[in-house]
């Protein structure tokens, strides 16, 4: 019921909006002396009613009134004849005020969309409008993103953007080649990203500090157990059982049985409980088991504990939460061909 009612009255009001806020003078006539004429108004309708004031709204060219309209429209039917003939004009008067705050921006949207309209549909000003509007709407904004991140007092200059382009197109002297100008924009956003990820971080660590705290305590004390190496990279292991097969090499597949722990004894991974062994290339998986397999010789059975820099880092996997140290059985059964 409520979509009926609001999709009748948006398209009454975005018709009534131009109306009043044109004062017919930008609107043109409507005039159905023939079928075209009729399927040509008709689809405008339907163009404003399945979607464009929807649009417009979210792009804020309009104040939105569904809520207004639909609160009433609820209220007016449950009245008297009475009630209903004020509440119709306390709707009106309503929308009236609504109207007289959309015009402004309303009358500045028709007047693109009219110039727009009446355009050659291949010609290069077209072109340059439809490709502009792609560059104020979207890829501007999208490049501010990722240049300058959560940072809204900055962006780009549109004014040299425009003057790269424009000297471009032009075939005029650069004043950065085409091949330095791609390498300093990649370069740029790979820095931003960086710096957005090590924030991020950094805000993350302040948040598991005290996860952090006790899996950092918990490998210094684990690094006093006899039998336990600590790896200049903060790895640690313990050989369970010692192999004497080859050793495996960044190239290789391995075949392995693991068991894998949080240093609180949870389960989040094991292929010894699913009963099939797991197979994958020894640089496919986390930093710390990388470098242990390329210290275990086929036939050995190690425990590795791994700090969280050398595991998921930062990131949230569900069980194993961000900064997480784990603890891993890893038996390598083999190398695969």
């Amino acid at each position: 019921m409520k979509k009926t009612i609001l999709g009748t009255l948006s398209a009454l009001t975005v018709m009534a909006v131009m109306m009043v806020s044109c004062g017919g003078a930008s609107t043109p006539k409507t005039s159905l002396k023939n079928s075209v004429d009729s399927i040509s108004y008709a689809y405008g309708v339907s163009m404003a009613d399945q979607g464009l004031v929807q649009f417009l709204e979210q792009s804020g060219v309009l104040v939105n009134t569904s809520n207004i309209e639909y609160d009433y429209q609820m209220r007016i039917a449950a009245a008297d004849s009475t009630q209903k003939a004020i509440l119709e004009k306390e709707l009106a008067a309503k929308i009236d005020s609504v109207n007289k705050i959309n015009a402004p921006k309303l009358n500045e949207f028709i007047k693109g969309m009219t110039e727009a309209m009446n355009l050659e549909e291949k010609s290069a000003y077209a072109n340059g409008l439809s490709i502009g509007v792609q560059f104020s709407q979207q890829m501007l904004p999208q490049f501010n993103g990722m240049l300058f991140g959560a940072d809204s007092t900055k962006k780009v200059n549109s004014d040299q953007v425009m003057a790269g382009i424009i000297s471009a197109l032009r075939n005029q002297e650069l004043a950065i080649s085409k091949m330095a100008a791609s390498g300093m924009v990649q370069a740029a956003v790979e820095k931003s990203q960086a710096a957005d990820q090590e924030r991020q971080e950094a805000e993350l660590k302040t948040q598991y500090q005290d996860s952090i705290a006790a899996g950092d305590a918990f490998m210094a004390e684990n690094a006093k157990r006899e039998g336990v190496v600590t790896l200049p990279s903060g790895l640690q292991y313990e050989i369970i059982r010692a192999g004497n097969g080859a050793i495996p090499a960044d190239t290789d597949q391995v075949k392995v049985h693991y068991h894998g722990t949080l240093i609180n004894g949870t389960v989040f991974d094991s292929s010894v409980d699913r009963g099939e062994p797991a197979v994958f290339g020894v640089t496919q998986v986390i930093p710390g088991w990388t470098e242990a397999l390329k210290l275990m010789p086929v036939g050995s059975k190690w425990r590795l504990y791994v700090p969280y820099d050398l595991a998921y880092g930062a990131t949230d996997r569900g069980t194993i939460k961000p900064f997480s140290n784990l603890i891993f059985d890893v038996e390598l059964l083999g190398i695969e061909k």
